[in-house]
């Protein structure tokens, strides 16, 4: 019973307490209005001349939905995501007007906010920006790659290569490069191919005018070899080389919603297996391709491209009849996901009969995506598969890697 009024009195000090804590949150309210709804944020992307390696400036325009004016130091910096291509890279920006601490927007209105945040000297070309904590649409800019004498920053030769070979980044893959082992019959069918193109020409449309049109001129050029492994030398049946001149238009609008890519490409491509005498082969030809891609539920995609051509300056002595094997015509159809399975297939006609070729590949994944290779199945029955046996009839598997699908 003694300790009655203690606890009496200490029952007593709770309402003092909350007092206290109430006023404080309220004064803390009143320094410090909290917006009731959450302000919309406009990104303006970097105006003029920008360079990676430089501080780059941007602006944010922010909406206060409420009708009271709020003062809040929630925008006195912001993680910014910067992106070009695969590269991804998170910075801060900070406030570059004289006050960085606060803001205060108006009710109904809006608030001009400009911020900095130094661009990496890795980041050149088309870069994507967005905000990480607030909801804003991405916006995108360009920036100039940073002269070497000016450059602060080690870099990496094997991430920044074009500061040697600056003409590099208008190289890229052209037809899928793989190397398959022969499973049917056996490794006496292997194969593989590399393949690239060239783009020539790089005007915009703001500075080129009529030059814009020349992007679409390309060189290329695809080597398929066939390799016996089954032999005590593994050497090569045969290989065909094809160079290649053609022009690409990337885009053209059919304003039909469900077909997501309409282009055309055309050209003159040489082939030749480099060998003399009786096992000569060359041909040239010129063709003309419509590539169509519709898009399908969960990022699948369908790809429709018929090629037709005419032979030019064939070979009489070795190859004359190459026609009749080989045909006039071919159509490719492809279906899948990026992210998973694609399956390609061709199909050619001509008067010795069809010729099919289907592949299938899958990404080999980690959780660290840290190898960069398609599992690859290939299948293939039909003539002219090579220009050495092209009057053959061939039915093979094989099995194996490509970098390009």
């Amino acid at each position: 019973m003694k300790k009655t009024p203690h606890r009496l009195s200490c029952l007593k000090q709770v309402p003092r307490v909350l007092g206290v804590t109430i006023l404080g949150l309220m004064l803390c309210t009143l320094s410090y209005p909290v917006l009731a709804q959450e302000a919309r944020v406009f990104i303006v992307p970097p105006q003029g001349d920008v360079m990676a390696g430089k501080m780059t400036r941007f602006i944010l325009f922010l909406h206060n939905p409420e009708k009271e004016a709020v003062t809040t130091d929630a925008y006195n910096r912001v993680m910014v995501t910067i992106k070009k291509g695969n590269q991804q890279i998170v910075v801060e920006a900070t406030p570059w007007d004289a006050d960085p601490a606060l803001v205060t927007i108006p009710g109904n209105g809006y608030e001009k906010r400009e911020y900095q945040f130094l661009l990496p000297q890795s980041m050149d070309g088309n870069i994507s920006l967005s905000l990480e904590a607030f909801a804003a649409g991405p916006v995108w800019f360009v920036a100039k790659e940073m002269p070497f004498k000016d450059r602060t920053e080690q870099f990496a030769l094997d991430e920044k290569e074009s500061i040697i070979h600056p003409l590099a980044k208008y190289l890229s893959p052209y037809e899928p490069m793989y190397f398959l082992v022969g499973v049917d019959p056996g490794p006496d069918k292997s194969k593989f191919q590399i393949s690239f193109k060239y783009k020539i020409f790089n005007y915009t449309k703001k500075t080129g005018g009529w030059k814009y049109f020349l992007n679409g001129i390309h060189v290329a050029y695809t080597q398929t070899s066939f390799w016996d492994l089954s032999s005590d030398s593994a050497s090569f049946e045969d290989t065909n080389y094809k160079p290649e001149l053609f022009y690409l238009i990337p885009k053209i609008d059919l304003g039909i919603p469900f077909i997501k890519a309409f282009g055309i490409q055309s050209g003159y491509r040489h082939e030749s297996n480099g060998k003399d005498g009786a096992d000569s082969r060359s041909t040239n030809y010129l063709y003309i391709e419509p590539i169509l891609a519709f898009s399908l539920s969960n990022n699948y995609f369908l790809k429709i491209a018929p090629r037709v051509w005419t032979y030019i300056n064939n070979i009489d002595t070795t190859n004359a009849d190459l026609n009749q094997y080989r045909g006039y015509f071919n159509f490719q159809l492809s279906a899948g996901n990026p992210d998973g399975f694609i399956l390609d297939t061709n199909t050619r006609w001509a008067d010795k009969g069809p010729s099919f070729q289907a592949d299938l590949s899958y990404p080999l994944k980690t959780p660290n995506q840290g190898i960069g290779f398609y599992l690859h199945l290939q299948y293939f029955n039909g003539y002219a598969e090579n220009l050495l046996h092209y009057q053959q009839k061939d039915e093979s598997i094989r099995l194996g890697l490509s970098i390009v699908r």
